[in-house]
């Protein structure tokens, strides 16, 4: 649209309305005189109202897709995690397993109650037609109380961070004998260590505590691989879970209103980083876009309250999601209808944490009864609800 039609669209709009001093200043400033058209040559009168209420509705129509689970994600084909592959039982002895990693070159790695810390190597490939055999863990200790929290360094595979309930947070590299492992230690925290995460390019990684403190650390130069604090952060609240990210802000409830109805207890992003998805301490999860802050989809049939530790992760196709419930299942739901298509049944008692290896497309859990269970894609499965 040109300028003269553009002042002429405003100068109708004026003029309609009766703001005739407006319009006075206009036709100085513009240096173009309004003159209505004669009633033969007149178009319809309100076209600058017409013009921007054609806009809002198109940009409510875009909007709408743009939040539309059903516009933004594929139909998934079913083949998600729906059977167990193979079950660890009484890891560690039997104690409570917290949190579970495993690498796409078959290291399986846990942290547990009692200051444990596992490692095992299973044999690849892992299927149902060779199914792996019970490994024999290294079980080491190098903290005094539990490992709450673990993540593998994504370039130096052998580097593992450990979060624990002692306040330390350290670094171990699997390479090494079991009394040169420990490479750092870091008192930064004044309680547990709930959450640590290595950034995407290995140089950072991050701590979350109990103490109301999110800790960053640098790589100190790339000739050896040290880490120093650079940086403490203080919340008004403890922290329950962390991600890397680019910067926002965003307000999770759905209208945009400061009321608080959940707590944000577990932090996950999709394949391709632009949907996070929430487990929070009511009966559900939710999924927001990153790109515009919306939330986009609930996902009921998970039973959790304000006592639970639910977790979540993504399938590595992106169309399915996978969340813990206190009735120690786990619930899979199908992202475009938001429907549960599968509950993994296997745990005896609360699951503590979920991993998916996208590389070997195994979906691992672990939990309070001493287990860690290894769950694959057997055949495409038929929706359930």
């Amino acid at each position: 649209m040109d300028e003269a039609t553009a002042i002429r669209l405003v100068s109708q709009f004026l003029s309609e309305r009766g703001f005739t001093s407006t319009l006075k200043a206009l036709e100085i400033e513009s240096g173009r005189k309004y003159i209505p058209l004669e009633d033969h040559e007149a178009k319809k009168t309100g076209q600058l109202q017409a013009i921007l209420d054609d806009y809002t509705s198109r940009m409510k129509q875009k909007l709408a897709l743009e939040v539309s689970p059903t516009h933004l994600f594929q139909r998934g084909q079913g083949e998600h995690a729906n059977m167990l592959l193979k079950s660890f039982e009484d890891v560690g002895g039997g104690v409570n397993i917290l949190v579970v990693r495993l690498i796409e070159n078959g290291v399986l790695i846990y942290g547990a109650a009692k200051s444990l810390i596992g490692v095992a190597e299973l044999s690849l490939p892992l299927t149902f037609e060779r199914p792996p055999v019970t490994p024999i863990f290294t079980v080491s200790t190098f903290c005094k109380g539990a490992v709450l929290s673990l993540d593998v360094h994504p370039k130096n595979r052998n580097l593992i961070v450990c979060g624990s309930m002692d306040r330390l947070a350290f670094i171990l590299d699997l390479s090494k004998a079991d009394e040169d492992m420990v490479i750092q230690k870091f008192e930064s925290h004044t309680k547990y260590v709930v959450r640590v995460l290595w950034s995407s390019s290995g140089n950072f990684f991050i701590t979350a505590s109990y103490d109301k403190t999110i800790c960053v650390y640098k790589l100190r130069n790339d000739e050896v691989e040290l880490y120093d604090i650079i940086q403490k952060l203080h919340f008004k609240g403890v922290i329950e879970s962390l991600a890397f990210c680019k910067c926002r802000q965003m307000n999770m409830n759905s209208i945009g209103d400061d009321y608080v109805s959940f707590v944000p207890m577990h932090i996950s992003f999709g394949p391709n980083g632009h949907f996070m998805l929430i487990s929070t301490d009511q009966d559900r999860l939710l999924l927001y876009s990153w790109t515009n802050g919306k939330q986009i989809a609930c996902f009921y049939g998970a039973t959790n309250d304000e006592l639970s530790q639910p977790r979540n992760c993504w399938d590595h196709s992106g169309k399915y999601v996978y969340g813990t419930s206190q009735d120690g299942s786990i619930v899979v739901w199908e992202i475009r209808s938001q429907r549960i298509v599968c509950k993994l049944e296997g745990h005896n008692a609360t699951v503590r944490d979920l991993f998916f290896c996208n590389e070997l497309k195994l979906l691992v859990s672990c939990g309070f009864d001493g287990s860690i269970k290894l769950w694959q894609s057997h055949s495409p499965t038929r929706e359930i609800l």
